[in-house]
């Protein structure tokens, strides 16, 4: 009865270690939301749903860092069915210079900002148009914010398209929080 008491003390010591140990390693994930992505050719649309859209924000600077996995096949590019080939997703890597005290200011307004970032797909750094809109997200005095924000670029920019077609994309991010570093 001593080694049962022993041996479940033991037990619960190690769950609660694991409990502890699990919840300092959560508070350390940032979040992630998810997107779409609209494919435009001619008359014609495809929206995508992307999952795991990482926006990150490092106190101390201006540049609003947003990451997203895009499945290759997502974009048009599909192995041959006869082969095993397995093409890998495309990162998605954004870099976008924001005020952040003029966001402050305009946090509750439904202000859109309008500026250019630079998109890294495909191993191709280009800039594009981007649209967002910073939204209160209820600790705001902390200067967190969520974001809702529009990406659009060409895929023959990225080399994701033959050059003889003219694939336009956009990706669309809704109500994301930002994960402030």
């Amino acid at each position: 009865m001593n080694n049962l008491h022993k041996y479940a003390t033991a037990l619960l010591l190690m769950v609660l270690i694991n409990k502890t140990v699990n919840a300092q390693v959560y508070d350390n994930i940032f979040r992630a939301s998810d997107a779409a992505m609209l494919q435009l050719q001619g008359n014609s649309r495809i929206e995508h749903t992307l999952k795991g859209a990482t926006i990150i924000f490092p106190n101390g600077t201006n540049q609003l860092n947003v990451s997203i996995n895009i499945p290759s096949d997502a974009v048009g590019n599909n192995p041959v069915a006869d082969t095993d080939f397995i093409v890998p997703d495309y990162l998605f890597q954004l870099k976008v210079n924001i005020e952040p005290d003029e966001i402050q200011e305009e946090l509750t307004s439904s202000k859109t900002f309008l500026t250019k970032g630079f998109l890294t797909l495909n191993s191709i750094t280009k800039p594009v148009a981007v649209n967002y809109t910073p939204a209160a997200s209820g600790t705001e005095e902390n200067g967190n914010f969520n974001i809702y924000m529009t990406v659009q670029f060409n895929a023959a920019d990225f080399n994701l398209d033959r050059p003889d077609k003219n694939k336009q994309f956009v990706i669309i991010i809704n109500d994301a929080k930002v994960n402030r570093v």
